[in-house]
C-alpha cells in the first residue's frame, strides 16, 4: 500500500495541474490573431447585436387568443334556448359511456365468477380415486427386468372396474328404456 501512495499522489498532481483554469490558454485569450483572420477580425471586444425570434411561446400565446374567443362561441347557449354545438357533440359521444358501463359491468361481473369457479376449485378436496380406462394399464410396461415381488394382484381392482362398469350400463340401460317408453 505504502509503495502505491507515492505514485498515486504524483498522478493527481499532474491531473490537477493540467485542469488549472490559469495556465490555460483559451482562444479568446490567445495573444495574435487567428491565422487567416486580421487583427480587426480576432478582436472579442466588440459585441453586434445578435437577430433574435420571438420564439414558439409567443406564436402559442397569439393563436390562444383567437382560438378560446372561437371556443367560447361554440359554448355560448343561442338565444332561441337551443343547446350550444360544444354541449351537442358532447352529448353524441357520451352514449358511448353508457355502452362502456354496461360492458364494464359486465367484465367485472365474468372476473368475478371466474375467481369465485377458481376458489371453488383450488379449496375442493381431490378425489383420492383416479380413474382408469382400462385396468391393464398396470401391466402396460416392459416384461424384462421386472424383480421378485414387483407384480401386484389386481384381482381386487379388476373386479372394482366391472362392477363400476356393469352399474354404468344398467344405469345407461333404465335411462333408455324410460326414454322408449315415454
Amino acid at each position: 500500500m505504502q509503495s502505491l501512495r507515492p505514485s498515486v499522489l504524483r498522478a493527481a498532481r499532474r491531473q490537477n495541474s493540467a485542469l488549472n483554469p490559469s495556465k490555460l490558454r483559451l482562444a479568446s485569450t490567445s495573444i495574435g490573431p487567428i491565422e487567416g483572420q486580421s487583427r480587426a477580425e480576432s478582436n472579442h471586444d466588440h459585441v453586434f447585436p445578435a437577430e433574435e425570434s420571438l420564439g414558439t411561446s409567443f406564436y402559442i400565446v397569439i393563436a390562444l387568443i383567437p382560438l378560446s374567443y372561437g371556443v367560447y362561441l361554440l359554448a355560448r347557449p343561442s338565444t332561441e334556448g337551443v343547446d350550444p354545438p360544444l354541449t351537442r357533440l358532447m352529448n353524441y359521444y357520451s352514449d358511448y359511456n353508457d355502452s362502456w358501463v354496461r360492458r364494464n359491468t359486465l367484465h367485472t361481473k365474468m372476473i368475478e365468477q371466474a375467481a369465485f369457479d377458481r376458489n371453488l376449485f383450488q379449496s375442493s378436496p381431490g378425489s383420492k380415486v383416479v380413474e382408469l380406462r382400462f385396468p391393464e394399464i398396470f401391466n402396460s410396461g416392459s416384461p424384462y427386468n421386472v424383480s421378485a415381488g414387483q407384480g401386484v394382484n389386481l384381482d381386487k381392482l379388476i373386479a372394482h372396474y366391472e362392477k363400476q362398469n356393469r352399474e354404468n350400463e344398467e344405469r345407461k340401460l333404465r335411462v333408455l328404456a324410460e326414454r322408449q317408453r315415454k
